[in-house]
């Protein structure tokens, strides 16, 4: 049976069902709804020249004109929109070293987008990023008194 499914008229002819009128109170959904913006983990991977720290953040299909990558001299936030269903990867780095931000620069990519950070010193860098800190839980305190 074919019909649709805001007024519920069947037939099993499907020429008669392309014939048929919709219904005049209800809206007909041609293409599926994509639920946009999802935010999602992506691999990414560092490796260093003697002046340069290259970040490569894998996610197919970089949508330049809706992200960006924005850098002082110790920090780093990149907001990569990707892929058909505009998925989004945010992440802030804290950099072990400093860099110069000027001279650094980033290129969208088919499978991949590279950040090229210039280093502010031309030393090895041991870590990309430092750790987050995690937040201290609350320490359990004896609060008994004793009069002794």
């Amino acid at each position: 049976m074919k019909y649709w499914t805001c007024c519920q008229r069947k037939t099993s002819d499907f020429t008669s069902f392309l014939e048929q009128e919709g219904c005049t109170t209800g809206n007909h959904t041609w293409i599926k709804k994509r639920n946009e913006g999802t935010h999602e983990t992506c691999r990414f991977d560092w490796h260093q020249t003697g002046s340069l720290v290259v970040i490569s953040v894998f996610s197919k299909l970089p949508i330049p004109n809706l992200s960006f990558v924005e850098a002082n001299r110790v920090k780093v936030h990149m907001y990569i929109t990707f892929g058909e269903d505009r998925n989004v990867f945010d992440e802030t780095l804290v950099l072990t070293g400093v860099i110069n931000v000027e001279k650094s620069s980033v290129q969208f990519l088919g499978t991949k987008t590279e950040i090229q950070l210039k280093k502010a010193e031309p030393v090895s860098w041991r870590y990309l990023y430092l750790p987050k800190a995690k937040a201290k839980e609350p320490e359990d305190v004896d609060c008994n008194l004793d009069d002794d």
